[in-house]
């Protein structure tokens, strides 16, 4: 699926990225290594990372570490591109499914 919006969910244990336009949305679950060491977990990154292509625009929430760690892992040097389309970057927990993707939507459609 190809869809210009993105919205990435993640904390030490998993990503959910939730791909979506004006109708449809399509998930992808993405577990990280498992040893709790977001910051080193660069496999983690760019497996996340490759569910993003073709966006045009996309955002990032979850927990502050995690949160932080990706973010600078995107901004510093590993995906240049990506990071320029980067809209929003967002604390929060854990939302239910429909929350982030109405966040989404009113942050990068709007």
């Amino acid at each position: 699926m190809s869809s210009p919006h993105a919205a990435v969910w993640l904390n030490a244990d998993e990503a959910h990225i939730y791909r979506f336009g004006a109708g449809e949305v399509e998930k992808r679950d993405v577990k990280a290594g498992g040893d709790g060491r977001v910051r080193d977990d660069r496999a983690y990154f760019e497996a996340i990372l490759a569910e993003l292509t073709e966006v045009q625009g996309w955002m990032i929430a979850g927990p502050t570490g995690p949160l932080n760690d990706f973010e600078k892992y995107v901004r510093v040097g590993h995906a240049e591109e990506l990071g320029g389309k980067l809209l929003g970057v967002e604390v929060m927990d854990h939302p239910r499914d429909g929350e982030l993707l109405r966040h989404a939507r009113k942050r990068l459609v709007s």
